[in-house]
């Protein structure tokens, strides 16, 4: 999921000509490495606790809510720009 994000965010960098690409990449290659990480030890406590349902519930309810919050948050920047006439960036494409 996190390889997906930074990608799909590397492509929005491209499509919108924004530059510092190089930023993307390494916020991408530093995400993918903190989510190698982050399964290494989610695979430890599951090891430890033999609980794989209590582990897997709070993770899965941590991503859920970031999800939902992400995505609220974002909506309202978008309708506070496009209600202030703001430049969204967008371009078309040819």
């Amino acid at each position: 999921m996190v390889l997906f994000s930074s990608s799909m965010s590397l492509v929005q960098f491209l499509i919108l000509g924004m530059r510092d690409i190089d930023q993307a990449l390494i916020f991408s290659a530093v995400c993918f490495i903190a989510s190698i990480v982050g399964l290494v030890i989610i695979q430890r406590a599951i090891e430890r606790s033999g609980r794989a349902s209590l582990i897997v519930f709070s993770v899965s309810t941590v991503m859920a809510l970031s999800t939902i919050s992400i995505t609220c948050f974002g909506a309202i920047d978008v309708w506070r720009d496009y209600t202030r006439g703001k430049n969204m960036g967008f371009k078309l494409p040819c």
